[in-house]
């Protein structure tokens, strides 16, 4: 075994970071709630696939590989976990906004408020499409199809992963498998649309500064714009859909809805970090 780790500078709840976005029941993501271990697959730099097993010890981000890399492998799997979990954002001035408001205060008490995310943005940008016009249940489906039939198979730790498909590898697959496989429907245009964007101009959709670019991928709309915002650490918009209008007027209006702009502009108190205050009061 090869253990290497990420320091944590911030209070950070290891479980939390994990459990409270619903990504960690997406492939090829695995979470051990028993033993508190989070598995998933990596990339190598010769398109080998490793299993990386995370845990934190003392203050430390500990990760586990049972085969040696090479320094740049590694260098690139810490920057892989460092992103997944939120290493490199400052919570303290939501922390701030948490106690100026006497609301969510367990959050700050509690090291809580990251929301975790994939590896790469395309991973990403493919698993919110999969979740667009449809039921969570057939999400994981989807995800768990994709990874299994268009993934690399590897054995770590004891059982069977797959990495998350390539683009190129979801481009040759084409749109008839993706139907017949996968089962993603009318999401295939839109996944072959992101994959073809992201193998011919990574650096204008695969960066995270280009979230105004993500828009031009088929299939993205408010709702997705909103949750990618917040997958590239951007907190300031919230997705105001059914759910959003669900939550706020049954539970701050007594079921009687409020003007638009009101209810559009609920969270606005929260500033930059709007999406958060929304998520953690939504699902506190």
């Amino acid at each position: 075994m090869f253990t290497f780790s990420i320091p944590l500078a911030e209070p950070f709840n290891f479980n939390d970071a994990i459990t409270s976005h619903g990504w960690w029941m997406l492939a090829p993501n695995v979470w051990d709630s028993k033993k508190a271990r989070f598995y998933r697959t990596f990339p190598t730099r010769n398109n080998d696939t490793i299993v990386g097993c995370i845990y934190m010890e003392a203050s430390c981000l500990q990760i586990v590989t049972e085969v040696e890399l090479t320094e740049t492998d590694q260098d690139d799997i810490l920057h892989y976990v460092s992103w997944m979990f939120r290493v490199n954002e400052r919570f303290e001035p939501f922390y701030t906004l948490c106690q100026t408001h006497n609301e969510l205060t367990d959050l700050p008490m509690k090291g809580k408020g990251r929301l975790l995310r994939s590896p790469t943005l395309f991973e990403d940008i493919v698993k919110v499409l999969l979740t667009t016009n449809t039921r969570w249940n057939q999400t994981i489906q989807m995800a768990e199809k994709l990874t299994y039939h268009l993934g690399e198979k590897v054995h770590g730790f004891g059982r069977e992963f797959y990495s998350f498909p390539t683009p190129q590898t979801i481009l040759s697959a084409g749109e008839a498998f993706l139907m017949e496989h996968v089962r993603t429907g009318y999401r295939s245009h839109y996944i072959l649309d992101a994959a073809h964007k992201a193998v011919n101009n990574p650096a204008r959709y695969l960066q995270p500064s280009a979230l105004t670019h993500f828009q031009e991928i088929k299939g993205i709309g408010p709702y997705a714009m909103n949750t990618l915002a917040m997958i590239v650490g951007r907190y300031d918009g919230v997705p105001v859909d059914s759910e959003y209008k669900k939550h706020v007027i049954g539970t701050y209006f007594n079921g009687i809805a409020p003007s638009k702009s009101e209810l559009e502009s609920f969270y606005d108190k929260w500033g930059d970090y709007k999406y958060l205050a929304y998520w953690f009061d939504h699902y506190k």
